[in-house]
């Protein structure tokens, strides 16, 4: 049996916007935005500062790694070497 879909409605202040600034910070690089973002850390787990960097680290890889594959989608020829005069 097929499980109707349900609507939910959020108000437009509930929105989360996360960003980050351009070098010289007028503009925004990269955005995370939406409803209803679940943001959580297994903090059983995180106990040090350590912890909490490599936990960082590992989702900035992940963001590096989705970031690099819409670049070359974008823009194949980036990973052709540049030619030598």
């Amino acid at each position: 049996m097929e499980e109707e879909e349900k609507t939910v409605s959020f108000k437009p202040s509930e929105k989360m916007v996360y960003g980050v600034l351009n070098y010289d910070g007028n503009e925004l690089m990269a955005t995370i935005t939406g409803y209803d973002l679940s943001i959580s850390f297994n903090m059983r787990l995180i106990n040090s500062l350590a912890d909490a960097e490599n936990c960082a680290d590992a989702l900035a890889n992940v963001f590096y790694e989705t970031l690099l594959e819409e670049l070359i989608q974008k823009n194949p020829a980036i990973l052709k070497p540049k030619e030598v005069p």
